[in-house]
């Protein structure tokens, strides 16, 4: 896909917020003042009725009511959302907001729902978000902390790219839940929460990629939604917990399968530590497929449009020398394409290629025919096999440390496939 017509897909789409996944009108956005002194004036100028919305009781904070909705709190309850900044609500269109209070032009961009960003460049990029799916136990956590660390680190190096988060809290997020946890303590990730047991789960953690080439970046967002497992047990639940919203207008989706949960590879490898078998992925990934049917209208006899990336979690435990015959039958022995390196610095269609093959076959066999049936329901689809730690964990400890496997790898041929980065 080229730029010109990313660009007027962009115009004719809309820009999707990536936080919370509400297709927003770039010409009717709210922008925020940086003159310290907009509040306290605002908050002065406001009526006993407006002021029972937006005052907090300091006279220097006013209450941010649609990023406190968004947070799922209560806009007049104690744990109100507030800022320093003064918002400018109704602003003019696409051109820089003028502040209601001080007339001074406002450069920061909010999104009209929850009040999160808007990055500069929005009406030329658009947004390209990619989401994280899979059931219970598959290694989200694990997978997204390891990921988000190898793109930062190796694939920015590779590509010619620079990462950044988009907000503080972004980076204290992956800071202090999963960097510290899991690179400098050594311990393996608590569980997630669902989305009903936490309000801090519905924001999800948004970075920038920029690809540095030619007379302008190009700068593409990525949201990770650490969603719970069981939040995606059946359609009506992801409906309830407005799930469907991020999974609809993603551009890209990766679905996570541990080989570990598929009773017929759970009853043949052996192992310490070997987990019980998990949820029927197949009726997973085919509530997924419902909900972005329902929501974006596509009939059943079409193919969904958004690319989907079918990834074989912690392969490292399948590399190893079968100690039977009946293991034989799940590991994938020396000629597997698996063991074959992928070039680096340039999308490898052909590795790609000769992996998704392999792995296809595999979870045919070892999982369903319809498995692999409803993955075909989407358009364009590649099958992937990675492990984020590169071992198997000793109770809570990572003793052997952590040695990714082509983590990356769902993500190059998304980016690749939404027409961000063709390195041929």
């Amino acid at each position: 896909m080229n730029t010109a017509k990313k660009n007027q897909e962009s115009q004719e789409h809309g820009y999707i917020c990536p936080f919370c996944f509400n297709k927003i009108d770039l010409n009717n956005i709210h922008y925020q003042c940086t003159n310290p002194s907009c509040t306290k004036q605002f908050l002065r100028s406001l009526s006993p009725a407006d002021a029972k919305k937006y005052s907090c009781g300091k006279d220097d904070e006013e209450i941010d009511v649609e990023n406190t909705i968004f947070l799922g709190r209560d806009p007049l309850g104690s744990d109100a959302v507030t800022t320093k900044h003064h918002i400018i609500r109704d602003a003019p269109g696409n051109t820089p907001g003028i502040c209601d209070i001080c007339h001074r032009p406002a450069y920061k961009r909010l999104c009209p729902v929850c009040h999160n960003p808007i990055p500069q460049g929005a009406e030329e990029e658009g947004s390209t978000v990619f989401v994280i799916l899979g059931p219970k136990g598959v290694g989200k956590s694990h997978y997204i902390a390891v990921l988000i660390n190898q793109l930062r680190s190796s694939f920015t190096q590779e590509f010619g790219a620079t990462m950044s988060a988009a907000t503080d809290k972004t980076t204290l997020v992956y800071r202090d839940v999963y960097f510290k946890r899991l690179f400098e303590e050594g311990r393996k990730l608590s569980p997630t929460l669902s989305f009903e047991e936490s309000k801090e789960a519905r924001e999800p953690m948004i970075y920038y990629l920029r690809f540095i080439e030619g007379n302008r970046p190009r700068v593409y967002t990525l949201a990770f939604f650490d969603t719970a497992g069981e939040d995606l047990d059946s359609t009506t639940k992801i409906m309830g917990l407005n799930i469907n919203s991020f999974i609809s207008r993603a551009s890209g989706i990766v679905f996570l399968v541990d080989p570990l949960q598929i009773p017929y590879i759970n009853n043949r490898i052996r192992m310490d530590n070997k987990p019980a078998c998990g949820q029927n992925v197949t009726e997973m990934l085919a509530n997924v497929a419902n909900i972005i049917r329902t929501n974006n209208k596509i009939k059943m006899k079409d193919k969904i449009q958004i690319p989907l990336a079918v990834a074989l979690t912690k392969t490292d435990v399948l590399l190893k020398s079968p100690e039977n015959e009946e293991e034989a039958k799940i590991l994938f022995g020396i000629n597997s394409a698996l063991h074959i390196d992928r070039e680096r610095g340039k999308y490898d269609r052909s590795n790609f290629e000769q992996i998704s093959a392999e792995i296809e076959e595999y979870l045919r066999r070892a999982l369903s025919n319809e498995f692999t049936q409803t993955v075909k329901e989407f358009q364009h689809h590649c099958y992937f096999a990675v492990s984020s730690l590169g071992s198997n964990p000793v109770g809570s400890k990572l003793s052997r440390g952590i040695s990714p496997m082509r983590v990356e790898d769902p993500f190059i041929w998304l980016l690749n496939d939404t027409g961000t980065e063709d390195k041929q």
